[in-house]
């Protein structure tokens, strides 16, 4: 299998934004690996699972789901409409349900925690005190995610629509890419019967794990942040 640049850089920032079960040298060896590709060019896959001792990661649940949904053939190409209908389906959703056992003793709201782990298209805006908003706008309401980390790096004027996962930024959308979210949302009514419930999600403090735009900004700083070199 093999994958496009743009979709790997989505798929790692994805990663990033989520306590998952990787180490900082692996992370480190996968972003070696997306620097050394342009967004456009496509690269082998295998070089990328080969990173990991288990094949229990996200990165190995988008080539299996990739492989599902389309071409699994070795010369398959994972683009980042693979990632965002990985994330932003009930295929992640239902993922995340699963996980909740060994999550419960940082689960406040069930409804919260499992929307959160959801991408949703957003738009962004700032709030009083200068730090960053995401609206989610949906045909019967809306949700509203407070102190969301937002890379430096993203520039929230260049794109009217943007991906959130778990309280991160994680990318622009094009119109379609953004309807295609939002028909993936709509089309999970568990997503949609949760969704309801949920007004706000506030990162600076987040469940029972405290301030997690906090945490992500130390996950992204060794690659795009401060701490990059």
């Amino acid at each position: 299998m093999r994958i496009r640049g743009d979709a790997l850089e989505l798929a790692f920032r994805i990663v990033l934004s989520c306590p998952c079960p990787v180490t900082s040298e692996q992370e480190a060896r996968v972003f070696a690996y997306l620097r050394g590709l342009a967004s456009d060019e496509v690269a082998d896959y295998a070089p990328v699972l080969a990173i990991f001792d288990s094949a229990d990661t996200p990165f190995h649940g988008l080539a299996e789901f990739t492989g599902w949904m389309g071409d699994p053939s070795p010369d398959a190409t994972i683009e980042r409409e693979h990632v965002l209908r990985c994330n932003g389906s009930g295929y992640h959703w239902q993922l995340a349900a699963e996980s909740l056992p060994s999550h419960s003793r940082h689960v406040s709201s069930i409804s919260r925690w499992l929307l959160s782990h959801t991408v949703v298209p957003v738009t962004l805006a700032e709030a009083a005190d200068g730090s960053a908003r995401a609206d989610h706008r949906y045909g019967s309401g809306s949700t509203a995610f407070d102190n969301v980390f937002l890379p430096p790096e993203f520039d929230p004027g260049a794109s009217q629509d943007w991906a959130i996962h778990l309280g991160v930024v994680v990318s622009s959308l094009s119109a379609s890419e953004a309807a295609l979210v939002s028909q993936l949302n709509e089309a999970n009514p568990q997503l949609v019967l949760h969704r309801d419930r949920v007004a706000r999600v506030d990162y600076a403090d987040f469940e029972l794990l405290g301030d997690y735009r906090e945490f992500c900004g130390r996950r992204h700083a060794p690659f795009w942040g401060e701490d990059a070199g």
